[in-house]
Formats: C-alpha cells, structure tokens, sequence
C-alpha cells in the first residue's frame, strides 16, 4: 500500500513540475493578444518650457517621454530649431508636430509607434522623363522577420512610402532610379530598381550608429555617450555554433579578451581573461550577479548583448569583485509584434583537431623501441624475426574499444511577439552530446521566459523567469579530480597502454577484438593488475546533475509628474542551485596472461585460468556506492532612482542604486561499502556502522553596496562621468568591511566641432576618450580566492594527531592559522586612454585603447622567521603590489556592391597585456646582488620559463669524444651518443662560471613570454541575394610554449624499456642508423639528457592562427515559404576549429594543455532555423 502511495506521489509530482515548465513557457503566449494598433498622437501630451529647442531635441524629448520613436536623416533637420509658442502648456504631440511642420520644410507620418521624418518640400530634379514602373516587394530584418515602418524612398525625389505591418510595400519609381530603404537602428540601402518589379530586402542593424545602446553597468547608455572602455560582442554570430558551453564561442571575438579552451571532452569549458587578468571576471546576467558556471549554462541564442566592461570607469560601478573586468549579458525580450514561432534543430559531428596519439604507434613500434634501449643498455635485443613476423598484421589498441567520435543535437524552441500592453520571449532548448569515451554524455536543457506589461501609462512590470539543468556522466577515474575535464592521467593511459598484448579473448584464449568474458591483465609493470577499456566500459561510473532556477521581479515606475526625468525601479532576485553527484565503485577482474607455449612466442595467450585471476581495487579499501548533495540559494535586491533629463543642449542622466544580497548553502555526502552484490542502489550495501560514513557542511555569505553614476553631455560633444560603489563584504573584518570605489572619465567628440566642418566628407565621428577608476579584488599573490573567516581565530580537525579512549577513536583539533584583523581587499587602479572613429559615410569604423592598471594591497604571506613552537603559520598581509599595461585595436569596414546585392564586411581585433610585480617579499638570493638575481619577479611578469640552454643533441662520436674530454657530467653522468647536452654557466651555490658540471645552478631565463601576449581575432562576412557566409578567425602572439606532460615540462620516458610511451619516442628518434634524428635517443630513463625537465630543446613559437568557425547560411526565398505560412527558414552550414597554424602543431593542438591532455575537437554542424 506504501508503495503505491510513493508511486501515485512521484507521478504526481513529475505532473507538477512538467505543469510548471508549461506554465512558464507558455504563459506569455497565453496572455498576449493580437496588437491592438499604434498609440493615438492626439492623446499623448508633453510639456516643453523652453523657448526655442533644436529639432533634434525635441525629438530625443518625445523618444524619452513617450513610447514613439523617431526615424530621420540627421541632415534633414540640421539646424532646424522649434520656436515654443506655449511655453509650459500641454500640448498633444500631434499639434506638437503640426507646428514643426508649419513652420519648417518637415512633414511626419506615423507607423504604429515609430514617427518617419521627410522632406515636404524639396527643390524639384530637373531630369529626363523616364517610364515609370510599379516595384513592390517585402523588407525583413536579419532573422528574416517583416519590418514594418521602413521608409522606402525614390533617390532625388520627394516619392515615398512606408511598409506595412507585414514589411510589404509597392512604389512607383523611374525604371532607371534607385530606392532608398531606412530605418532607425539600421543601416540604409540603396538598390537600382533596373529591369526588377519585386524587390526584397534584408536589412542589418547599424552596430555603430551613434545612437546605439550599450548595455553598461546597471543600466544602458547610448554608444555616441560612452567614455569607458566597453567591447559588445554580436550575437547574433555565435548563434549557430554548437558549443556546449557560451565561453567556447567567445574566442577572438573582444580585443584585450583571452578564451581558451584546452580540452574537448563533452562538457569542457573555456577560461575567459581580460587584459592579461589571473582571475575570472565577474559575471552579471540581466543585472543579477552570477558565477562561470550559470554564464557557461547560458544558449547562446537567449543572449540579447553581451559586453566585457574593461576598464574601471566601466567596471568599477561593481566595486570589490570587479578587479579582472566585468562579463554583462541581457537576455532576449519580448517585441511589440506579432506574436512568432522559432524552430531551431542541428546535428554536429566531432573529430580530433590532431590525430589521436594512440593511432600513431603499432606494436611493430613497441618491438622495435625494447631492441633500442636494450642496444643503449648493451644487452641482447628481446625481439627478433619471429616476433616482427607475428605483428606485421597485428596490433592491439585501447581506442579501438573505448572511442567514437562524439556527436551532439541541439534542439531551440521560442515564441515571441506582443503589444502596447505586453510583451514576451520564451525559450525551450535541449542539448544532447555523446562524448569521445563511450561512457560520456552531456546533456542541457534551459528554459526562459521574459513577460514584461504595461500595467499603467507610468507603471510597467517585468518577470524573468529561467532554468537550467545540466547531466554530466562520465567513468570513474580516482586519479584525479571528478571536474577535471583534461583528463591526462585517463587520456595517457589510453594511448600509452601496450599494443601486443590482447586485451580480451576467447575462452580458448583466441585473441578477441570485441569484449568478452575474459579480460587479460597486461603482463608489464604496472599494468598488470587493471584494464583501461574496463574502466570505460565498465559498470562504474560518476554522474553530476547541476540545476538553477532563477527569478527576477522588476517594477519600473515613472515620476515624471513628481520630477521631470525621473523614475525608479525595484528589482528582486531568487536563485536556486542544487547539486548531485553520485558515485559508483565495483573492482575489476582480470585473468592473468599466460603463455600458450613457454618456450614459444610470448605475446601468443594461454586459455584464461579461473583459477588464476587479478582483483584491482582502484586504490580503495572497499567497493562503494556515494552521494554528495547540495543545495545553495541566493537573493539580491536592488533599488533604483534614475534621472534622465535634456536641457537644450545640456543632457543629464544619473541614478543612484541600493544593493543588497545574501547566499547560503547546505551541503552533505554519504557513502556505504561493502555490497552483498555489484548493483548501484544502497540496500544492497551492509548496514555496518562501519561500513558507512557521512558529513555536512554550510556555507554564508552578504554584501551591501550604495552604487552611483552620473553623466554629462553637452550637446553631445563634450561627455563626462563619475560612479562610485561603496561596498560591504563579509569576507573582511568590521573595521575593513567597506570599501569605496570611485572613477571618473570623460570624452570630446571632436568632430562636432566646427574647426572640423571641412572634415564631414570623410570623416562620420571623432571621439576622444579618458578614464581613471578604482576597483577591487579578493585573490591573493597566488591568484587564489581569500579564505573566509581569515580574520577571527579558528579551529579544524587535525587528523595527523588522534587519541585512542577506552575503545573510541578521537580526532583532535588544532587552530588554524594566525588571523589578520586588518584584512581587505586588493584595489585595483586603472587608467585608459581611448579614441573611437568612423570614416567614408561609417563604412570604415574602429576604435584604439592603451591601458594601464596597478593593483595593490595583495595578501600574501610575508618572509618572516618563526620559532618552531609557535604551532601557527603567521598570518598573510596585504602588502604586495603589480601592474599591467596593454593596448587594443579594433577595425571594421563594411560596404555593399552590385547595387546592393553583395553586402560585405571586414573586421579585425588585437590586444596586448603585459603583467609585472612591482612588491613581491623573496628571499635574498633572489634581490639584486644575490646568487640567483636572474630569478627575481619584481619587475618580471608571471608566467616566465626557467630551465637549462639545450646546445642540441650529441650526434657525432667526434661530439662525444670531446665532451668526455673536457670531463663534462650532467647530472653526475657521462654525456652519451643521442642525448642532449647543456650550457654550463654556473657552479655549486650560483656562483658564476662554468664548473664542468651540469645541474640545477645551471638554470637560466629562457623565456619572458610564458602566456600569449597578444590576442587577435579577424574575419569577414558576405551576403548575396539568400546566401550567406562568414568566417571568424582567432588567434595569439608572443608567445613561447614548452612541451609538457602531466608532470611538468619535456618530455619523459616513462616507458622505460617496455614500450614507448609517448608516440615521439617511436618516431625521428637519434639511433646509430638515424644520426641526424628529431628527438633524442631512447633509453628508457626520465634523465634530463634523454628530455625530461625544462630545456629550451622543447620551447616552441606557441603562436598560432585558427579558423575558429565558418558559417554558410541560405535563406529560402519568402515566396515559396508564404504558401507554407512560414516567415522564414534559413538553412545553415556550420564548422569549427577547421584549420590552425602552429609550430606546436608537431607535438599537440596549440590551446591543447598538455601533450598528453585530451584533444580539441574540430565539429562539422547542419541546421535549419524556421520561424512561423
């Protein structure tokens, strides 16, 4: 009966939540309505008190006091002024327009909500009569929906209409004419009508059009006001790449912007740095502050903007946590317009961007690299005829059990559309991904609706609502850790496992190539107790399931009848997470190799002995079956006054913002031993106290903040502005909580002015640009996050000191380290000069900035000697100090040809970042004067490359004689034929001079240039007729890298006389046959002569340029679409990471971390976006 009840509940429940998820996908959808059509003019009423305004101003007046919005050329209404006749007195806006008009060469007409300016009378064109033909046709915008409101004029004459709601038209035009297609926000075409009677057209938004809105820090401003350094990525261009994550989309994308991503297991992510950064930046959504995990779980095609605020005139507005820049997205929203269904679906293929290191080696390779090292070790070679004749047709590999090339859908569905009154976007997406490793997969589903109503002429109210949920599933691997997803201990091992034995056989020991009963342990050291394709393709397993549901309320309220220009708005935010992570554990069992003939070939298998078996244990006590859950929650609260007012010429906007926000969370782990049988479920685990462990923990956290901004223009021409944020954390002491933030900066178009008159017939825009800014950061000289509670005296578990009572185990507790009452956060200080441009009617457009940035106040411990019985590490300080300077350039020219039938555009980004320690504590032998000068950081940046100078490999018996001559040792050994040999340039204790003697006082500078320097991204677009194509290319400069393994820099034998490891110790190897080999001899030793360590012999240029992605798209034409009731359905190709240049190339893929991490993936995509 129990159990029938749980059942009923359960189902209920699933119902429950499956009757939510409708509810809030749809609920917009249900709400909205038809359009009920445009605001009426003669009932909307404004005030104007001054006595005389430019047209302009009145315009940007209506835009902010009322829903209309104006479309016009600039030099249409150029020094056209409006002398207020009713000064004070309400006015409706159509008697408002009809005096404009009386008395000036303007006339308007109205399209739902957007007012188009002309010229009424405009001095007639002496020309040619000309056949008039009838041309119609329908204008859409880039996603193929219909604009309605575009003015479509005849070039040179004062003929013209305006599409319908549909975006159709039909015009009378000379055969031999051109129209003119324009629209507020976007750029303008002109197309010759020709021998064409339907004319359809696309247009594209005017991406740097100077009333173009950015999204700042709490809020927006138009692009023309904009005094920081701000970068917005398009994003409509990232919409169609299949990544499973938003940073692996974002490379090459924002000069001063590093993405890089190393891995290309299903799930992986990228590391976003700006300006040379050591921390993530910080993440806001829909003004909300976030983490990496919830901006990765973001589909990139809910993203409406996404900016990098990176300089602290931008940044600093979010204080403390804004030290490495700020990350800011906005989410699509709702339009007024009818209501449209978008269908989005793709399939992606993957392959290695390099060939998998365990496709480069046969055990041919094995046989031959044991008979090398035993010919170094000057012992009998163990291979011979018949072994080379048993594997010419032979070879057992690990892949060909475990891999598959990974493949992924992708699934979008939304709706959007509404009216005057209510507006909403909603979105359901699915991602399935099967991984490279037959047991990975990754899956993600988000869910997002934005319903924003008018509830009054003043009031509106706006309801976010979104949800992710993401499955990761993957094997067991203890080794390293469960969110590793470079996976070089697993990785290597599939690649380096021997090649002739055979991993599985009959059950009369017949080797098998498919898994069987009979798994045989590998007989060579130690591998002889486990099986990698078992751990694949086993039983056991990690599952991760990571959920959040967020909320976010906004109530905007305009007090324009309190004070002109002023509104405010409250905003609420809830956010749910929860976590579980399951975990599932059964020994493997492996029959030991036996040869079938002792005296016989070795690698030819005996029948599997039951009696003779393998158990390996995975380096765990027991088999298990564990949970960890967690459940965190967070809420932020924020209030807002803005005032956004113009006075004449004088334009003013500021806002004042209380913040508050606090995050908890509840976490615990159980787990249980020792089953009665293999199952993944916990009853059949002993119920033995002992057999059963469990913890919890908790976690808090608050923070206040008092934000500001304001800003001044002057007639558009002269910009300036401060913000402050005034900031509590609880991570600092009382006396150290807050901190405040300020930065001021300022910016002067120069081309508004007069002087510059002469220059309008090339020159669009001139900006120069001034900043200086504060803000804040908790990392410490290691870049790593400051413990909370550092500043009050604490106690932990110590368990290296245990006490045994009576027949109970005791753990003691010891303090933990000394507290630092003066604790506070590092401030960062930015300083940014910047200039922006456009030229030749905005075809070519661009912007230039140079940086500097000094963070001081980094907690870090200080070099002081304690007694041994203080029984405390000494507490960090916030004492040390580095700095930053870079540059950055960005380039874009855009343009049309063919009478606007070919649309193009080039554009191109660089950055450069360079850090340095100005106070850093180090022990003497590194200050000037010291031994070991040639190692200090101040001054230095941090990513640097020490080691010794290779002078190249031993080749020559002439070589060799010599170096034994001079009585050289490296490492206390004689040089031998096929090593490598070094530069010695010290002796014992640093001292300087050669010794004879290769060792560690031999280390020197090799290089500065540790992490790229530069970072660059170009590309170009094209559009013609219904096609499509674009391309966007990445990559970095300056930049050395040195070929690492797992344990560090070079390159090891691990394989020692067994088999070669690495592929490149099977490949151009030194041997007395190949003198003039790549690499150096194998002999089975990890010594720095045979490639271990950091030597300059493994640094190579890590510069690189990749074609990141390639998008060809085609839209099919609306006329055989309309039969179908389809807007649009656009058809789109998409490849990525299709090519790179890198000298690293040789070795791996040049983002790749390691040689022996796990590849990236190169992805081939075929999708279609339709839209009802």
């Amino acid at each position: 009966m129990n159990l029938k009840l749980l059942k009923k509940i359960v189902t209920m429940g699933k119902y429950a939540f499956l009757g939510m998820v409708l509810q809030c996908f749809f609920l917009s959808t249900l709400l909205a309505s038809e359009s009920s059509g445009q605001t009426k003019m003669e009932e909307v009423f404004v005030t104007i008190y001054q006595k005389q305004m430019p047209i302009n101003e009145v315009f940007q007046k209506l835009e902010s006091e009322t829903d209309f919005t104006f479309s016009f050329r600039k030099q249409d209404i150029k020094g056209s002024l409006y002398d207020n006749v009713k000064i004070g007195e309400k006015i409706s806006v159509e008697s408002l327009l009809q005096e404009i008009s009386r008395e000036s060469n303007l006339k308007f007409k109205q399209v739902n909500n957007t007012i188009h300016v002309g010229i009424k009378n405009a001095v007639p064109i002496v020309q040619e009569l000309v056949e008039a033909v009838l041309v119609k046709g329908t204008v859409v915008d880039e996603f193929q929906l219909p604009m309605p409101g575009v003015t479509v004029t005849v070039r040179g004459t004062t003929t013209g209409t305006v599409t319908d709601v549909d975006g159709n038209f039909s015009i009378d035009a000379p055969a031999d004419g051109s129209l003119i297609f324009s629209f507020i926000g976007y750029a303008s075409q002109t197309i010759e009508i020709g021998s064409q009677s339907i004319i359809n057209v696309t247009l594209l938004e005017d991406t740097q059009a100077l009333d173009e809105i950015i999204v700042v820090g709490y809020g927006t401003q138009k692009k023309v006001n904009l005094t920081g350094a701000i970068t917005a990525v398009k994003t409509d261009e990232i919409n169609d790449i299949p990544a499973t994550n938003l940073s692996n989309t974002l490379a090459g994308r924002a000069p001063g912007v590093n993405v890089t991503g190393t891995s290309g297991l299903s799930g992986a992510s990228s590391s976003i740095r700006i300006r040379g950064s050591f921390g993530d930046p910080l993440y806001v959504i829909d003004g909300i502050v976030r983490d990496k995990d919830a901006f990765d779980a973001l589909n990139a095609n809910e993203v409406d903007n996404l900016s990098f605020l990176k300089d602290a005139a931008s940044a600093s507005i979010y204080g403390s946590r804004a030290g490495n820049g700020v990350v800011l997205v906005t989410t699509k929203r709702g339009k007024e317009q009818k209501m449209t269904v978008g269908l989005q679906t793709s399939y992606t293929m993957y392959n290695p961007t390099q060939e998998l290191l365990s496709d480069k080696t046969t055990a041919t390779d094995e046989l031959i690299y044991q008979n090398r090292v035993a010919e170094f070790l000057g012992t009998t070679p163990p291979n011979g005829p018949e072994e080379f004749a048993y594997f010419e047709n032979r070879s057992y590999n690990v892949n060909d059990f475990i891999w598959q090339n990974p493949s992924s859908q992708n699934y979008i569905l939304s709706v959007t559309g509404g009216n005057d009154k209510l507006t909403y976007y909603s979105m359901l997406s699915f991602l399935g991904e099967e991984g490279a490793y037959k047991s990975v997969d990754h899956g993600k589903f988000n869910l997002r609706t934005n319903v924003s109503a008018k509830i009054t002429d003043k009031i509106t109210l706006d309801l976010n609502i979104a949800a992710n949920q993401q499955n990761h599933d993957r094997f067991y691997w203890p080794f390293s850790n469960d969110d590793d997803y470079d996976v070089s201990d697993l990785y290597r091992v599939s690649f380096n496992w021997p090649k002739v034995y055979p991993f599985y056989t009959e059950a009369d020991g017949t080797p098998a190539d498919y898994v069987t009963d009979f798994p045989l342990q590998t007989p060579m050291g130690s591998w002889q107790a486990w099986s990698v394709i078992d751990q694949i393709v086993g039983d056991r397993y990690i599952k991760t399931r990571k959920r959040q549901v967020n909320s976010i309320l906004s109530l905007n309220i305009d007090l324009d009848d309190v004070i002109e220009g002023l509104s405010t708005r409250v905003v609420g935010s809830y956010l749910a997470e929860d976590y579980m992570r399951k975990k599932y554990l059964t020994y493997q069992k492996n029959y030991v190799f036996t040869q079938a003939d002792p005296d016989g070939n070795r690698f030819v298998p005996a029948a599997p002995d039951p009696n003779n078996i393998n158990i390996f244990n995975f380096s765990q006590n027991q088999e298990f079956l564990s949970y960890e859950l967690e459940t965190a929650w967070s809420y932020q609260f924020d209030w807002f006054l803005n005032y956004n007012r113009t006075f004449n010429k004088h334009g003013i906007s500021a806002l004042l913002v209380y913040e508050q926000a606090e995050n908890g969370a509840y976490g615990a782990f159980s787990k249980a031993e020792d089953p009665v049988t293999n199952y993944d479920q916990d009853f059949v685990y002993s119920q033995d106290a002992e057999r059963r462990y469990g913890r919890g923990w908790e976690e808090i956290g608050a923070r206040q903040s008092l934000i500001g901004r304001a800003n001044y223009n002057f007639d558009e021409k002269y910009i300036a502005e401060f913000s402050f944020r005034y900031d509590g954390n609880t991570l600092f002491p009382k006396g150290k909580r807050w901190g405040f933030f300020p930065s001021v900066s300022a910016a002067w178009r120069i081309a508004a002015e007069d002087f510059m008159v002469g220059a309008t017939s090339w020159l669009d825009d001139l900006k120069l640009r001034v900043s200086y800014g504060t803000t804040g950061n908790d990392l410490n000289v290691d870049n790593k996050k400051i413990n909370p509670f550092s500043f009050v005296h604490t106690y932990s578990n110590n368990d290296d000191v245990r006490y045994i009572f009576g027949d109970e185990l005791y753990t003691s507790i010891a303090p933990g380290d000394t507290p630092n009452p003066n604790l506070t956060w590092a401030t960062s200080t930015t300083y940014n000069f910047g200039l922006d441009f456009e030229l030749i009617d905005t075809r070519l457009v661009g912007s230039l900035d140079a940086c500097y940035k000094q963070e001081v106040d980094i907690l870090g411990s200080r070099l002081v000697t304690l007694p041994d019985n203080y029984g405390q590490s000494l507490a960090p300080e916030n004492y040390a100090e580095r700095s930053w300077k870079g540059g950055e350039l960005a380039l874009m020219w855009r343009d049309q040809t063919g009478g606007g039938k070919l649309k193009y555009s080039v554009y191109g980004n660089l950055g450069y970042a360079r850090d340095q320690w100005d106070k850093l504590d180090q022990n003497p032998i590194f200050l000037p004067g010291g031994n070991r000068e040639f190692e200090t950081q101040i001054g230095q940046p941090s990513e640097r490359i020490f080691g010794l100078r290779s002078l190249g490999i031993i080749r020559t018996q002439e070589q060799l004689n010599a170096l034994i001559e001079s009585g050289l040792k490296q490492y206390g050994r004689d040089p031998y034929l096929g090593g490598l040999f070094f530069e010695d340039i010290r002796g014992d204790g640093f001292s300087p001079g050669p010794d004879g003697k290769i060792d560690g006082n031999d280390f020197q500078l090799l290089s500065n240039n540790a992490a790229p320097r530069i970072n660059y991204g170009f590309g170009f677009n094209l559009d013609w007729n219904n096609f499509s194509l674009n391309s966007h290319f990445q990559g970095v400069g300056v930049y050395d890298r040195i070929i690492s393994n797992q344990e560090g820099a070079g390159m090891r034998q691990h394989g020692g006389s067994i088999r070669p490891y690495y592929p490149i110790w099977a490949d151009d190897v030194w041997t007395p046959e190949n003198p003039d080999g790549k690499y150096p001899r194998p002999v089975g030793q990890n010594w720095y002569e045979s490639g271990t360590g950091a030597t300059s012999f493994w640094i190579k240029n890590g510069a690189y340029l990749r074609l990141k992605n390639l998008n060809l798209g085609y839209n099919i034409p609306n006329k055989l679409l309309s039969k179908l009731n389809v807007l649009s359905a656009k058809i789109f190709f998409n490849g990525t990471n299709l090519f790179a240049i890198s000298e690293v190339k040789e070795f791996q893929d040049p983002e790749q971390k390691n040689y022996d991490s796990f590849p990236l993936m190169r992805s081939f995509t075929l999708g279609i976006d339709v839209k009802f």
